[in-house]
């Protein structure tokens, strides 16, 4: 065996060879290699986009659309007045202190029926017509 040199280190993962088509007949992936005779995927940049049905209406576009998520809706929250019994000071720092809102929110709607002890501290709390302030 030859003494192991830079020269004649090989790759430790080496693959098998790149297959060169199109050189020829005898080849064996010679003449059209190995696209076959004729047509759009047979020529030089030409192929399809992902999802083109050859002219038919994509299954994308056949198939109903649906769902929208609005982006107020990511920042803003709900909260029934039944879930603020024994809350004293009602702001948005302290509901999230509570964990009755996410972190995220910016705004709330206090709704449902009933009474709340003392008016919101916060502008960015609304409150709805069935509940009582005071």
């Amino acid at each position: 065996m030859d003494k192991l040199t830079l020269n004649n280190i090989g790759d430790p993962k080496s693959r098998s060879e790149r297959r060169r088509v199109g050189r020829g007949t005898g080849s064996g992936v010679g003449k059209t290699a190995g696209r076959g005779h004729k047509g759009q995927k047979a020529r030089s940049g030409g192929n399809v986009r992902p999802g083109f049905e050859g002219g038919q209406m994509p299954l994308q576009m056949r198939l109903p659309k649906f769902g929208f998520t609005s982006r107020v809706s990511r920042v803003s929250e709900s909260i029934n007045v039944k879930n603020l019994e024994g809350v004293k000071k009602i702001s948005i720092e302290n509901l999230k202190k509570l964990g009755l809102i996410k972190k995220s929110t910016l705004k709330v709607k206090i709704f449902g029926e009933g009474k709340l002890a003392e008016k919101p501290t916060d502008e960015n709390i609304r409150i709805s017509k069935g509940v009582k302030v005071g």
